[in-house]
């Protein structure tokens, strides 16, 4: 072999190393960015999760629940072609599969709760929801339903922001009221109505709150009806529809009775 020709082999064998060096290093930097988009997908996915289930104890329109969780499916989907022999994101899939189809079971039973145990937990119950809001924004905007459904869905979800911070601060007077302790009683029902008077929002039910409280305040009601706020567990006994109160089974003739007892005891106190 001559020296050019082995001069030529050298410089093939050079190159050639150089471009499985070169592939090499794509396919490291290719699973690099691979493993940072399912890390990213994860995290994405992770917090619509927590939103689908503040939705969840939250919303009575599961229409807007099963849209969020429509991207947490189509999320999965997206991982699953990154990795397809992972079978944590299969699961996973499969599980946000099963919830839109409860979610769109309309005889399942829907257990709604909206008080919230602290104020870090209302804060982020609230912040869940505007994520929640800019979501259905972005789905509107990709033609997945009209301009006027977004409008409804998104004025349903202010009243769940007005909701969990109103809900929570009556049934916290309840509690109060229930101790006892009447004078922190009205004020967490000040703080109620207080926040249902600031607000702007349209639905019939906030005057209705409003008026409701105020009653409550003054002494003329022990709680709001059920229909305003079902969450009724920390609800004060009324006394006037209390089981132990037998006043509404006296008839009229132990009334008369009763009555012509006081005044014998009247004419003799007096004779």
């Amino acid at each position: 072999m001559s020296a050019f020709a082995s001069l030529l082999l050298l410089i093939f064998i050079a190159f050639l190393a150089m471009c499985v060096v070169a592939y090499g290093d794509y396919r490291v930097e290719q699973n690099r960015k691979a493993r940072l988009k399912l890390q990213n997908l994860k995290a994405k996915i992770e917090r619509l999760e927590d939103i689908v289930r503040v939705l969840e104890q939250l919303c009575e329109n599961k229409m807007i629940t099963t849209f969020i969780n429509d991207d947490v499916i189509e999320l999965y989907e997206e991982m699953i072609e990154l990795s397809p022999k992972a079978p944590y994101l299969k699961a996973g899939h499969t599980n946000a599969k099963i919830r839109s189809n409860i979610l769109n079971d309309a005889s399942y039973p829907q257990q709604l709760e909206r008080i919230c145990r602290s104020d870090a937990q209302i804060a982020r119950g609230r912040a869940y929801l505007k994520e929640a809001a800019n979501i259905l924004r972005r789905q509107q905007s990709e033609g997945k339903f009209s301009a006027t459904e977004v409008q409804e869905f998104i004025q349903h979800l202010d009243w769940l922001h007005l909701q969990i911070f109103v809900v929570t601060n009556i049934a916290e007077g309840h509690k109060a009221f229930t101790r006892n302790n009447v004078l922190k009683a009205n004020a967490f029902y000040k703080k109620a109505q207080k926040e249902l008077v600031n607000s702007g929002h349209p639905d019939a039910r906030r005057q209705q709150m409003i008026k409701q409280l105020a009653d409550v305040l003054f002494g003329h009601r022990r709680s709001l009806d059920k229909q305003l706020m079902p969450e009724d567990e920390f609800n004060p006994i009324d006394p006037s529809t209390s089981e132990d109160d037998t006043s509404a089974d006296i008839s009229d003739a132990t009334i008369k009775n009763i009555q012509q007892d006081m005044k014998k005891i009247q004419q003799v106190k007096a004779g």
